[in-house]
């Protein structure tokens, strides 16, 4: 039976908010926009990322940690789930962290937040944060250089696409993608698309072994030229650089 992706999505979306109460699922909701239709099997093999933004409570930061201690294997626990990642913003200014739920398919990441206990731990976010957002990620395959995983430095740059100007950008990166993941510095790099169409509408990630090698990377001229006209080709854009900690060990 032939089902519309952002219809079933939304559904399962709002049974969350009945479960959760949860105001910024409810956001998501709203916002949703739906990137194509797709059978149930397309739906059960697409890629998703669960991503959270989180800001520390000022003066806070080890109370936040000790809750996040209590509630990390609760997380980690259920099968859908393959990998959780969380890392610490290197400058200490916001986004202050960055945390990454990976799932093989839409249908797993929904069974995940239907799980009542998960539904909990996401409800109760909020009191333990001054500001929290999540985004949904489909991965694209812009770039192609990924060598192992799990590096311990991350580039993050989030970006706007130009109002009607998305497949203009996307002929960009496809110009300057082998040049990007050139350097011997960058050991990975990955792209991603916001299912719901809201902002930031595209993530990029590049991965580093250390903070030396993501320094000298942003150094080189030929990546320098590619962020100038980053400002040209998109509506928008910001980065930051995080470390990973070790909140979470499942892999």
């Amino acid at each position: 039976m032939i089902l519309r992706l952002a219809n079933l999505f939304m559904m399962v979306l709002i049974a969350f908010v009945a479960l959760a109460g949860c105001q910024r699922a409810q956001d998501m909701v709203a916002d949703t926009m739906p990137l194509a239709d797709a059978t149930m099997t397309d739906m059960e093999k697409v890629p998703v990322s669960l991503v959270w933004l989180v800001d520390y409570p000022e003066g806070t930061k080890d109370v936040y940690l000790e809750w996040i201690a209590s509630v990390a294997p609760t997380l980690q626990a259920p099968a859908e789930v393959n990998r959780i990642r969380s890392y610490d913003n290197v400058e200490e200014t916001t986004p202050h962290r960055f945390v990454e739920f990976v799932f093989d398919s839409f249908v797993d990441a929904m069974t995940y937040m239907n799980r009542p206990e998960i539904a909990a731990v996401f409800e109760d976010l909020p009191n333990h944060a001054t500001q929290v957002s999540a985004h949904t990620f489909i991965e694209r395959s812009d770039y192609t250089k990924t060598e192992a995983e799990n590096w311990p430095v991350r580039g993050i740059i989030f970006v706007d696409y130009p109002l009607g100007g998305k497949e203009t950008y996307l002929e960009w990166v496809a110009s300057v993608s082998t040049a990007l993941v050139g350097p011997p510095q960058v050991k990975a790099v990955s792209s991603y698309d916001n299912y719901n169409g809201e902002s930031p509408h595209r993530l990029v990630v590049l991965e580093f072994a250390n903070q030396e090698d993501a320094t000298a990377y942003e150094e080189i001229e030929s990546i320098m030229a590619i962020e100038a006209e980053l400002d040209v080709q998109a509506g928008s854009w910001f980065s930051h650089t995080f470390e990973l900690r070790s909140d979470y060990i499942n892999e």
